[in-house]
């Protein structure tokens, strides 16, 4: 998924895994946006969970584990 940072105006993209992540992260919340960090500037950008569920593919048992991992490895 392409960000765009709307302070600098650089544009960087975000890896599938890490949607999924953070997809996970927002539901378990209740959150409607996830805070994604600029590369370039370091501010905080918010992505609306419904824009990140676009760009992930449907949820398979290995997409389950790769999310499951990766909520690991940030704990």
């Amino acid at each position: 998924m392409n960000v765009r940072c709307s302070y600098c105006r650089h544009s960087f993209n975000l890896r599938r895994d890490f949607l999924a992540y953070a997809i996970a992260q927002a539901s378990e919340k209740g959150q409607k946006h996830y805070a994604v960090e600029c590369v370039n500037c370091r501010k905080m950008l918010k992505v609306s969970v419904r824009e990140m569920r676009r760009y992930v593919p449907a949820e398979t048992p290995e997409t389950r584990e790769t999310a499951q991992a990766a909520a690991e490895v940030a704990e």
